[in-house]
């Protein structure tokens, strides 16, 4: 049973809430995202903030659209399945007009007489999400499915809370910290220097091609501490299973188009593309390429197109550590020579893949 040694007098905390209003605000990560409803103070109300934060996500687009909350007061193994106990059975909570609002409305005087609260919540919401309980954790589970463009443009990614809330008295909003659950990738390029003195690339397109794992189940375990605290498992934090993939042929757009390479130094090629991690993600990277001489700017080869698999003899790393939840890894990609012909206008290059 998750309950705190430390319960407030209930007659303090409840009054305390009643005579101060809800107040709304963002903290100075422009990325985190905070909402409440304030027409009713008496609301069980939501706030969210995402923590080990992706490009994808601004002020903008803070968040999928949808929330998954399971909520009980006197949580424990017996009271888990029974509906005395359960205040949100894996309850839809959607993100309108600035604010969470489901419906019907749950109020905090509905639960005066108890003093134990726990609440977990997910992100986007899944009808089969479940909360199962063995070894004195608690597992938080849903489903969860990246179209083309969530992982293209970093949108919408399933994000998992990185604690249950715990309340001690009811009251106040219910704040959660939501973690990534995918692993992004930053594409980046740069010339081999015995390239950087006498040829210029122009990389005009980059695509993402092969079996993309693009569906799978995501669990959390959560332990109780004696005080009425959580503690989340490490080992691994998130968890993908019954993973499925998808042929995709991903087009990794670049805001200002072509990318000019002419120097040995790294350059950014468009946003971050995130996949769900498992070691069977081996796509095939295919660049498209102009060649000019650096001197004058004459096209001695145009629309090329290489490729390079991604895999663990490309990515030495890749043996070592492998891909984790809530990382942007760093893919780099050098041009370097691989025939060259003195006397003739055209050249033949592969590239080497190096991730930090």
């Amino acid at each position: 049973m998750c309950i705190s040694k430390n319960v407030l007098p209930f007659g303090k905390a409840w009054l305390g809430f009643l005579l101060l209003p809800f107040m709304v605000g963002c903290s100075g990560d422009d990325l985190e995202q905070y909402a409440q409803r304030s027409d009713n103070a008496n609301e069980i109300g939501f706030m969210t903030r995402t923590e080990n934060v992706t490009r994808g996500y601004s002020m903008e687009n803070p968040h999928p659209a949808t929330m998954g909350v399971l909520g009980y007061h006197d949580l424990s193994e017996l009271h888990m399945k029974n509906n005395e106990f359960i205040i949100f059975n894996n309850k839809q909570v959607s993100y309108e007009d600035d604010a969470w609002i489901y419906s019907p409305i749950k109020f905090w005087p509905e639960y005066a007489s108890f003093n134990n609260f726990d609440f977990f919540g997910y992100m986007p919401y899944s009808s089969n999400a479940t909360l199962t309980y063995y070894d004195l954790g608690y597992t938080l589970s849903f489903n969860a499915t990246l179209s083309v463009q969530t992982i293209k443009e970093g949108k919408d990614l399933p994000l998992i809370c990185d604690m249950p809330h715990h309340k001690d008295a009811p009251g106040e909003i219910v704040k959660f910290a939501m973690d990534q659950t995918t692993t992004g990738f930053q594409l980046k390029f740069k010339l081999g220097t015995k390239m950087s003195n006498v040829r210029v690339f122009e990389i005009t397109k980059v695509e993402v091609l092969g079996q993309i794992p693009n569906k799978g189940k995501i669990s959390r375990t959560y332990t109780c501490n004696e005080d009425g605290t959580w503690k989340a498992n490490q080992n691994p934090p998130i968890v993908w299973s019954n993973v499925t993939t998808t042929e995709m042929a991903l087009d990794i757009l670049n805001e200002k188009g072509s990318l000019r390479l002419f120097d040995d130094e790294f350059h950014e090629w468009g946003n971050p593309f995130f996949v769900i991690p498992v070691e069977s993600f081996a796509p095939t990277i295919r660049v498209t390429y102009n060649v000019k001489v650096a001197d004058n700017g004459t096209v001695t080869r145009e629309n090329v197109m290489k490729t390079i698999v991604f895999n663990k003899d490309n990515f030495a790393n890749l043996k070592k550590q492998g891909l984790m939840s809530g990382k942007i890894n760093s893919l780099e990609i050098a041009i370097v020579p691989d025939h060259l012909y003195i006397l003739a206008d055209e050249d033949q290059y592969i590239g080497y893949l190096v991730m930090e």
